[in-house]
């Protein structure tokens, strides 16, 4: 009987789905383990956290854990990563100690040529399903938030929460101005990020809802646009 340990990961995303909690994956995992002849020597659990974080502390606690010849069992591969680089660094991690890793569903067995060419063709696929993920949602917040619905806990700036009624946007007169100034900047005079910043700080330095305009609020600005 061979020693493993259990990891599970659950996606900090909106619309993750609930069935694949770390809970439920534990389950799953411990039964697989008793159906091959694993012994479950301990646990570890990352809840609301995305699989392209690869600085992911009961992650690497998880593989360090790993006795030689023990086996990592996941619920699925791309809990352990949705990039294929990463997901090949965390092989290499787990190979080191002598160990192997096992995923429940849609695993690929064997370390051939054939087998390592599936598992990063796997991964690559969780990778753009991650990405294709992000644009949808940052797709649909952009939208929701040009009908005005709010979307967090404080306004987008040129936005203020509408008194009426605490779940939607109105515009902000003030900042509207600015808003109007930066795309100006940016679409007329061709300005770089670092130039609007510098202009609106020499120019409306008192637009900025901190005092003072920075490249990290500019970027986000023109993003959302």
């Amino acid at each position: 009987m061979s020693q493993a340990i259990i990891y599970t990961r659950f996606s900090p995303q909106r619309n993750a789905d609930e069935s694949d909690s770390c809970e439920i994956q534990e389950g799953i995992c411990r039964t697989y383990a008793d159906n091959n002849g694993h012994k479950v020597i301990d646990v570890f659990n990352d809840a609301d956290v995305s699989g392209k974080d690869e600085y992911r502390e009961k992650l690497w606690q998880a593989i360090e854990s790993l006795p030689r010849g023990g086996v990592l069992i996941v619920f699925k591969r791309d809990r352990l990563a949705r990039n294929v680089f990463l997901a090949e660094q965390i092989n290499r991690a787990v190979g080191a100690r002598g160990a192997s890793i096992e995923a429940v569903t849609g695993d690929v067995a064997g370390n051939g040529p054939e087998q390592v060419m599936i598992r990063q063709v796997l991964a690559s696929i969780a990778e753009y399903e991650r990405k294709l993920i992000a644009m949808r949602t940052s797709w649909a917040m952009k939208q929701h938030q040009k009908s005005g619905k709010r979307m967090g806990r404080y306004a987008p700036y040129g936005y203020e929460i509408d008194p009426d009624d605490p779940s939607l946007l109105i515009e902000h007169e003030r900042e509207q101005k600015a808003l109007n100034v930066i795309a100006e900047l940016l679409h007329t005079n061709k300005m770089s990020v670092t130039k609007i910043m510098e202009y609106m700080n020499v120019n409306m330095a008192d637009y900025a809802r901190a005092g003072r305009w920075n490249s990290k609020v500019i970027r986000k600005i023109i993003e959302r646009a």
